[in-house]
């Protein structure tokens, strides 16, 4: 099959290489966004945890290193978040170290975010459907991440912007409120979580409108498509 030179070096790519940065990164954001309990174990379980985005990281390099359209973007985001990480894991209750940790991670999320959903816009030539259905997870997983760091900062700048009438003193963690924007993401609405200030309401709101946009318009079209795909029927 002959090489679309005009296309970016991630896109000529052969499909079984791609392929296992996406399960790194899909199981990484898994263990990611949903271990997070584990980091109120203690220092030493919250430095595992953050060493876990060596995984985000790595996948992000890659992809700057192959793609050199966005290979500033995500260099600097992957270097905020290991700055971020590493300032954090000393220093777990300072509120500005918190606020570093949780830009850097916020960063290189929306960054992956804008490039997966790139590729969803325009799949590179020879990805097949399992490919874009691990990038269209892949992303939606990154989404609720974004919105969660974006919660935790408004918290941190403006307390009070959330209330959680279960949480000690009122008190909420960036833990509390990546729990709440997945709850949010997904429209299930339990309520244990609520946006408070009018600000947080809007936040809170588009990601309920995006998410439920994203499964319809992304998510179920590729699953509409899967396996009837011309790129299906073709070797990787």
């Amino acid at each position: 099959m002959p090489t679309d030179d005009s296309a970016p070096a991630s896109d000529r790519l052969p499909a079984a290489e791609r392929r296992p940065m996406m399960w790194l990164l899909l199981v990484t954001l898994v263990v990611l966004q949903f271990g997070y309990p584990v980091t109120f174990g203690g220092r030493g379980w919250t430095i595992v945890y953050l060493l876990a985005y060596m995984g985000v990281v790595v996948f992000s390099v890659r992809r700057a290193n192959v793609d050199r359209r966005r290979y500033w973007p995500l260099l600097v985001a992957s270097l905020a978040l290991v700055a971020g990480a590493t300032w954090f894991a000393f220093q777990q209750h300072d509120e500005t170290a918190t606020a570093a940790m949780l830009t850097g991670v916020g960063l290189l999320q929306l960054a992956l975010v804008v490039t997966l959903t790139a590729s969803l816009v325009q799949p590179p030539p020879r990805a097949r459907t399992i490919d874009l259905l691990l990038v269209a997870v892949s992303a939606y997983l990154l989404l609720g991440g974004v919105f969660g760091v974006a919660s935790g900062l408004m918290e941190l700048s403006h307390p009070g912007s959330f209330m959680d009438p279960n949480a000690a003193a009122g008190a909420l963690t960036w833990q509390g409120l990546l729990y709440g924007s997945y709850v949010t993401l997904a429209t299930l609405g339990f309520g244990d979580i609520v946006p408070v200030t009018p600000w947080a309401r809007s936040l809170w709101s588009f990601e309920a409108v995006l998410g439920t946009l994203f499964v319809a318009v992304v998510i179920a079209r590729l699953v509409g498509v899967a396996g009837f795909a011309p790129r299906d029927t073709t070797e990787a």
